[in-house]
């Protein structure tokens, strides 16, 4: 295994043949959100150098967005790199900023950000991902390396290929993303178009999407997952949607059990939810304690019971399902619906028998 890290390491110094200034890492601190900003070409050992930095520098903020800006390099520094960010949590950006001035605490943004090769690697690292509106992002083929042997060219072209289509698969980029990628010479970019970045996954819809239609219980459900959803307060994990009894029915779901409502926080007269909120693209629409019912103990949180026409809202574009407390009860249970272009068609089969 040894050997094979070795070549790889060889083989990979590079992956982008533009030249700039070495890396530059630099902090800008905040009360909630912090950042690291990386500059200039990533050099073998930068991904040490990134993470001994981290170390001293990574405190006293909730959140970290890891700011890049950079023509690409050591491919296993990139990658070594997004690992590391993706561990501490932390949210990457595509982004350019003005040059660090001593006792200016905030940096101007600059415009014409650029991230590519070991860079977007780095990038693919981030748990949420965001590319500034002029900014781009590039993927090509790794450079093989200048071994005279076919048979080593081979070997190590083929483990590094294997090694990073999971790296991106992990990162949770779609597999088109690597046919893209290696379908590109070393000496081209595959530059995304805004598109090309939701469909590819490269910046993840941050919603509910992709719901899937599959049978339950002799019914017809759409149902989607967000594990970015969850966090310290919210629970939602899974939304469903069927029709049942003739009722267009939402059930909420957490990841587990244990991320499940207490008897407590199902109790109406702790948490005091009277009613839950469906935003659609067609307007707003209350619901009475009536259309809800918790669930205390289990996976399932709440079921809501909507009219027709807002399930075919609902169905038709992006949305937004909401039911929280505002009490000490800390209950939170919210999740945006992110539907494609025209609405999302799963959503409309699964509200079928009801519209």
């Amino acid at each position: 295994m040894k050997s094979i890290v070795a070549r790889l390491l060889a083989a990979t110094v590079a992956m982008s043949a533009t030249s700039a200034a070495a890396v530059e890492i630099s902090m800008e601190h905040g009360n909630a959100t912090s950042k690291i900003i990386v500059t200039g070409t990533i050099e073998r050992g930068d991904a040490k150098r990134f993470k001994d930095f981290w170390d001293e520098n990574a405190y006293d903020s909730f959140r970290f967005i890891v700011s890049l800006d950079s023509p690409g390099g050591s491919l296993m520094d990139g990658i070594e790199i997004g690992q590391f960010i993706r561990k501490n949590g932390a949210h990457t950006e595509v982004r350019r900023y003005s040059a660090e001035v001593a006792g200016q605490y905030y940096r101007e943004e600059r415009p014409g950000a650029e991230c590519y090769s070991a860079c977007a690697l780095a990038f693919m690292g981030g748990v949420e991902r965001e590319v500034a509106d002029d900014g781009k992002i590039g993927f090509h083929q790794f450079y093989g390396g200048s071994s005279t042997s076919t048979t080593e060219v081979m070997e190590t072209t083929q483990y590094i290929s294997a090694f990073l289509a999971g790296y991106l698969r992990d990162m949770g980029a779609k597999p088109e993303l690597f046919e893209r990628l290696s379908g590109t010479s070393p000496d081209n970019m595959f530059v995304p178009s805004a598109a090309q970045l939701s469909a590819l996954n490269i910046v993840p819809q941050l919603g509910f999407h992709e719901f899937k239609l599959m049978p339950k219980d002799g019914l017809i459900v759409a149902t989607a997952v967000n594990e970015q959803n969850p966090g310290a307060l919210e629970r939602l994990y899974e939304i469903e949607t069927l029709c049942w009894k003739k009722r267009p029915i939402i059930n909420l779901y957490a990841a587990d059990d244990k991320q499940g409502l207490s008897p407590e926080m199902a109790s109406r007269s702790t948490t005091h939810i009277d009613g839950f909120r469906i935003d659609t693209t067609a307007g707003s629409y209350e619901y009475g304690k009536d259309s809800i019912r918790l669930y205390p103990n289990q996976r399932l949180l709440a079921s809501l019971v909507i009219d027709p026409k807002v399930a075919r809202a609902l169905g038709g574009g992006n949305g937004m399902v909401v039911v929280n407390s505002y009490t000490a009860s800390g209950v939170f249970i919210s999740g945006r619906i992110e539907a494609p272009p025209g609405g999302d068609e799963a959503i409309l089969a699964s509200f079928r028998d009801c519209l």
